[in-house]
């Protein structure tokens, strides 16, 4: 380390040159970076058995997203407006990428093209005989009533964001050209207008909440760390540092979502820390009067070390997330655990070398009569007051912790999870209230899938079972809203009747739309029943929608489908509900791991001292069950985001407990005592410490801001989880490295006396 504190003091030039092609580097990876808002791949990982079937037999076959263009007025079944719609859909479907076009009014054009062969919209009264023909349940999911219709644009699942955006505009451009008649709306809406709004929504805040950041920890800084010189200098540190990890983003293809654009106030709040320890040091060494290229060696000598050792156990805190089910969780440890690596870097070589030459060529601090030992900030004081309080009580504090964090742990179990992603979302967001607008006219857009796999799934048979089984799905669930399927239609063609004869189905099949063929049936082996369920994820929830999910298969158990014919159930309702529940139970596992984690590598690197390598741990263990009684009483729920914290907590919080314990150790070798060393300690380090905390708690504070629910959520957990790690660093961990040490100075004495006497006895003995 001296070796290399020398070579950063050599050769600034080089290591100005390496930043900034690295800076340059990275702002061209950057451009890589892939936006997503909330798909369901983002929840699921591709290699599950589960999207499998989601996206190889469902997607790849059926999978289609709906664009819907809600009508609105007094009667959505005149004759102008039908033939409004008409051209509306007829131009849609000559564009491209659009797989078809579902209206009333082509269901009215459809029933004229059978009966004299033009396809047109008649006159009122033929319209009226037309819709009182029509299924009920198929006209229902187009027109509920007279005032409400829809005109559905369908389009494949697999089209890019920018693929989908043109197709949004060109509906907007139709929607003019149709020439809707006076007292109707048009408003586009659907669950693909909803997630283009919402990645636009992202691009909107985020800048603005980085920005907020970097102010609340300029006001961090100046109120905490002002009393070093250059107080601002670790900020435009690590924001060369986040500069870095986003060339990292489109170098590793991690693509930005709702969850991994929240790691960046956490490696900005993880990342200064590291500037703010680096600088404390070096201005501790200034201070004493050693030259500049001294001063840096130092720096590195002491600070190196004890700060990689804090970053590879916040890496192990965060590694744990990447034993996660759900992929953006993997993302946003995976971003985490680079943007440390990349914050490290910055403020080792950059921060180091910048503070060495501003102080070089300021010539030096004048001493006059300054002892550095004795100089402390008024927060460093306050911390020294603090601690020995804490020791003075030990056993009261050790009792409070423990039990507070077992009530914590219990209320913990109790807390519920968020299941409808709708909810993470800004709730006044104008495609949000229309989406739900929606919902409330259909009965809310939520669907489960059968796939149904056979020789032939246009089998009489088979299309009998698949028009019973929706049928008795319909007459035995209340949740049930209605199912569809290739036989609901082909009974409309046949005046309600299934036909027996495989040929006359066939030839049915064949004067079908196309939009219905490719949307039930694919070839003749794999075929799809559609069973709507509301909006069963706001309503029913995540426990809800699984018993429903049970019951289904009771259904398949009990109306068995013929020989030879295979059903899976799927969707998108199926998907995230399992991977809800995932998250609902992977949370603690993930906290485990990063605990078992943690403790082997810190045996590991303090070479089987069991006490070095417990320390930095438990204390926040008791920071995890503080966390779930204050989210208990909050009223909070859990997240993907938040499902994270157990990690968080690890990483974050152990890397302030490391740090106070090796400063610790540094002065018990310097001056003996163990009471003496934890004040200097508390009293040196602690303003660093509480400094890079408040930055992260003020930088997290910026997260509060945010629109987005699920980010303002993460946002005030994380907090109050920072503030309970300090508070804990400087009561529970300072009280426990203490007793711990006490006792193994007690243990290591009367090891020797037993030495000594043995030693004694065997000379006697000879």
């Amino acid at each position: 380390m001296e070796r290399l504190g020398a070579w950063i003091a050599g050769h600034p030039a080089w290591i100005f040159a390496a930043a900034l092609i690295l800076t340059l580097l990275s702002f061209n990876l950057a451009q890589q970076i892939e936006m997503q808002g909330m798909n369901t791949e983002n929840f699921v990982g591709k290699d599950s058995p589960l999207y499998q079937v989601y996206d190889h037999l469902y997607l790849e076959n059926f999978g289609t997203e709906s664009i819907v263009v809600l009508i609105e007025g007094d009667n959505v079944a005149k004759e102008d407006l039908l033939k409004a719609i008409l051209r509306f859909s007829d131009h849609m479907k000559e564009v491209p990428r659009v797989t078809g076009v579902t209206s009333i009014a082509d269901a009215v054009a459809d029933a004229e093209a059978q009966k004299d062969g033009v396809r047109h919209i008649p006159s009122q009264g033929a319209i009226d005989e037309i819709l009182t023909a029509t299924n009920p349940a198929l006209k229902n999911g187009i027109m509920p009533d007279s005032r409400h219709t829809m005109i559905s644009v369908s389009d494949p699942t697999y089209i890019t964001e920018k693929q989908r955006n043109e197709l949004l505009a060109e509906i907007k451009k139709a929607i003019n050209m149709a020439d809707f008649p006076p007292g109707y709306s048009a408003s586009v809406t659907g669950n693909p207008a909803l997630m283009i709004a919402i990645v636009a929504e992202m691009n909107k805040s985020n800048g603005q909440i980085l920005g907020l950041a970097g102010v609340l920890m300029i006001v961090a800084l100046l109120l905490i760390f002002r009393h070093v010189k250059w107080p601002l200098m670790p900020i435009p540190v690590v924001f060369l540092g986040i500069i870095w990890t986003f060339g990292a983003m489109g170098l590793f293809h991690i693509p930005m979502t709702i969850v991994s654009f929240s790691a960046f106030p956490l490696l900005i709040g993880i990342g200064i820390d590291y500037a703010i320890q680096f600088h404390n040091r070096i201005d501790e060494e200034f201070n004493k009067g050693v030259p500049p290229v001294q001063a840096a060696i130092n720096t590195v000598n002491h600070v190196a070390i004890p700060v990689i050792i804090a970053l590879t156990v916040t890496v192990a805190g965060f590694v744990a997330l990447l034993s996660s089910s759900v992929p953006m969780i993997r993302d946003f440890g995976l971003l985490c655990i680079v943007g440390l690596f990349m914050c490290y870097l910055s403020a080792l070589f950059v921060g180091v070398t910048a503070l060495y030459l501003a102080e070089k060529r300021s010539g030096g601090r004048i001493k006059v009569g300054i002892d550095s030992t004795k100089k402390a900030s008024a927060v460093g004081a306050f911390l020294e007051r603090t601690a020995d309080f804490c020791i003075q009580r030990w056993q009261t504090v050790l009792a409070m912790a423990l039990v507070l964090a077992l009530l914590g742990n219990y209320a913990d179990t109790m807390v519920p999870v968020e299941t409808d992603n709708k909810n993470y979302i800004p709730q006044d967001l104008p495609p949000l209230v229309l989406y739900r607008h929606l919902s409330d006219i259909y009965g809310g857009s939520d669907s489960i899938q059968f796939i149904i796999q056979a020789d032939d799934t246009t089998d009489p048979a088979v299309l009998k079972w698949m028009d019973d089984f929706g049928n008795y799905l319909i007459r035995s669930r209340d949740q049930v809203y209605g199912t569809a399927s290739i036989a609901t239609y082909i009974k409309q063609a046949n005046s309600g009747v299934l036909p027996d004869d495989r040929t006359k189905i066939r030839e049915i099949i064949a004067t079908l739309p196309s939009s219905v063929k490719d949307r039930y049936l694919s070839g003749h082996n794999l075929a799809v029943i559609d069973v709507n369920i509301g909006s069963a994820q706001k309503n029913l929830g995540i426990e809800g929608i699984n018993r429903l999910i049970t019951e289904f298969d009771k259904d398949l158990a009990w109306n068995t489908p013929p020989p030879c014919v295979s059903v899976k159930e799927t969707g998108q309702s199926v998907v995230m509900t399992t991977t809800m529940g995932a998250l609902t139970t992977g949370r603690v596992e993930m906290s485990l791991l990063g605990l078992v984690m943690i403790f082997l590598l810190l045996l590991t690197i303090y070479r089987g001292d069991v006490i070095k390598a417990l320390l930095p741990v438990l204390p926040m263990l008791v920071v995890i069950g503080w966390m779930g009684g204050v989210m208990y009483l909050g009223g909070l729920k859990y997240t993907p985001l938040t499902a994270t914290l157990g990690a968080l907590v690890l990483g974050v919080g152990s890397e302030y407990a490391i740090l106070m314990m090796e400063r610790f150790y540094e002065e018990l070798e310097r001056v003996g005592d163990p009471f003496e060393a934890l004040k200097i300690t508390a009293n040196r380090i602690g303003s660093a410490l509480v400094a890079s905390g408040m930055t992260v708690v003020f930088g997290f504070a910026a997260l509060i801001s945010s629109p987005f629910n699920i980010t303002n959520n993460f946002g005030i957990v994380t907090v109050m989880a920072i503030v309970f790690a300090l508070i804990t660093t400087f009561t529970v961990f300072v009280v426990l490295m203490l007793r711990m040490e006490i006792r193994r100075e007690v243990m290591e004495n009367a090891r020797y006396e037993v030495m000594k006497a043995l030693r004694l006895i065997n000379g006697r003995v000879q």
